[in-house]
């Protein structure tokens, strides 16, 4: 049997990341009409059509909320396949912790570059990013060398300790 689930689990793993990309590449407005682009749009674009008809609350301000659902629906069914409940849950809350560490990333690539600030996904990004970066500013000042913010680090760290904790959580409560 595992050498059918296996594959099968790959296959969702990779779209999940395929998704991730078109995902990033939307909020980034990269030109559609690009090859690997139109090839990424073609993939995703079914399944991102699909949730918006079945949850039409995914548009959010502007800001289409179907990947993030979708990803979190395929984790959920990854997990399913594999077994566990728990690890189910855990593997979804490693995905959305994964998103928001994509985002602190997209905030800082947009930090770097002219971006109109009244844009409202550029807002969006910045409401939802800022509160934990912020409060690393506050607690750790020593984050800020020579005018180069550190706290993107330093959260995306502490995020990935909280999956690591989460996951071992998970695994030990698998055994």
């Amino acid at each position: 049997m595992d050498f059918i689930l296996q594959p099968i689990l790959l296959a969702i793993q990779i779209y999940i990341w395929i998704i991730i990309i078109s995902a990033v590449l939307s909020l980034l407005q990269v030109d559609p009409r690009q090859p690997a682009v139109e090839i990424i749009n073609r993939i995703t674009e079914p399944a991102f059509s699909f949730v918006r008809q079945k949850f039409p609350f995914t548009v959010v301000g502007g800001l289409d909320l179907s990947p993030l659902i979708l990803i979190i629906g395929l984790q959920l069914l990854s997990s399913l396949l594999s077994g566990n409940i728990f690890v189910a849950i855990v593997g979804i809350i490693s995905s959305l912790v994964y998103s928001y560490i994509i985002l602190i990333i997209v905030s800082v690539v947009l930090s770097f570059v002219q971006v109109d600030p009244y844009n409202p996904i550029v807002q969006v990004i910045n409401r939802l990013t800022e509160p934990p970066l912020r409060f690393a500013r506050e607690k750790l000042p020593f984050l800020m060398i020579g005018g180069i913010d550190l706290s993107p680090v330093v959260v995306i760290f502490a995020l990935q300790a909280l999956v690591g904790l989460l996951s071992k959580i998970a695994m030990g409560m698998a055994i």
